[in-house]
């Protein structure tokens, strides 16, 4: 008797995570492959009134600000966002970094609604910030990308942490966490009320979170930027605002600031860019809290969660070593 009900209660244990993994992969594999089309692509942050399927005039087309968007993944994310029919607004720090980007997406879109604005996201003030969202009260403004990042320190960027002086500790929280939280604040009553029926904020977080030896202060904003965000989506959820959130986990990516070293079969800016908007809607439609929307990053990233410390702590430490020599030997050839 008791033989039959254990074997009964392991074959339903067995059925339960049979049908658990199913579920697993077909979420899966839907959102990796079942893309929608252009025309369908976040649908729910664009609603435009149309006329035979053309707006009626530039007042109804819907605006994406862009951070950290002068190039590389931040320019990829105009550039498809110009594809899908939004407007989209430049933001970097250098002035002719912005307009050359502006000159490059004018050039692809000559009839696309683009606007370039030169902030120093490292050294802006509350009242920069401020005065940022106020110049966009009159634009209908439906999704913010908080993109930019990096590693503001003078050179070597992989250092032990006790060779951090203070500037650099203070640097990278102030353009990696900092700007990203204050600009989220002040921009979500804009969000709110453009969100016609949605609004959204993508927050581009990185892989780095997991916490990479030699780059502990990048880790940690990065680890920030991933608490925040889960809080801010489920806080959005919780009062049923019209905002969705979602973060997103880059992987090696072949960009401007991540062109040395890169991991072979890697994807390029642009084509990650348009992979993680493709892969927005399924994520959202899901309830997910994050994504890593390239197929071979987010295999990686699976593997790492499950990995005990004894072989997660040695596959890391081999990824940044292998970072800092190849960029030490660059600066090297530079002298």
């Amino acid at each position: 008797m008791f033989l039959s009900v254990l074997s009964t209660v392991s074959l339903v244990i067995g059925a339960v995570v049979l049908l658990i993994a199913a579920y697993q992969a077909f979420l899966f594999l839907s959102l990796f492959f079942l893309i929608l089309g252009p025309d369908m692509q976040l649908r729910e942050y664009k609603p435009l009134v149309l006329r035979d399927g053309v707006p009626e005039d530039d007042e109804h087309i819907h605006w994406a600000l862009i951070t950290g968007s002068s190039g590389g993944i931040g320019f990829g994310y105009a550039h498809h966002l110009l594809s899908l029919g939004f407007g989209v607004i430049i933001l970097a720090h250098v002035d002719t970094e912005v307009q050359d980007a502006e000159a490059r997406l004018r050039t692809a879109y000559p009839d696309g609604s683009i606007k370039g604005i030169v902030l120093n996201c490292q050294t802006a003030s509350i009242s920069d910030i401020e005065a940022l969202v106020a110049s966009l009260q009159d634009l209908p403004v439906s999704i913010l990308i908080n993109n930019v990042g990096g590693i503001p320190m003078e050179f070597p960027h992989f250092r032990l942490f006790a060779a951090y002086n203070a500037q650099g500790i203070d640097s990278h929280y102030n353009m990696n966490v900092r700007f990203m939280v204050h600009l989220t604040r002040l921009m979500l009553p804009l969000l709110t009320r453009n969100a016609q029926p949605r609004a959204l904020i993508l927050n581009i977080t990185s892989a780095a979170r997991f916490g990479l030896p030699y780059l502990s202060m990048y880790s940690a904003t990065k680890a920030y930027m991933t608490g925040f965000s889960h809080a801010l989506t489920r806080e959005l959820k919780l009062f049923k605002q019209p905002v969705d959130c979602l973060l997103i986990i880059p992987g090696d990516v072949l960009s401007d600031g991540n062109c040395i070293g890169v991991e072979p079969g890697s994807p390029t800016a642009m084509e990650y860019a348009q992979c993680v908007l493709e892969r927005v809607d399924g994520a959202i439609s899901q309830g997910r809290l994050e994504i890593s929307p390239f197929w071979k990053h987010a295999i990686q990233i699976s593997i790492l969660g499950w990995l005990p410390e004894s072989l997660t702590a040695p596959e890391l430490a081999k990824v940044s070593t292998l970072k800092r020599d190849v960029w030490a030997k660059e600066q090297e050839k530079k002298k």
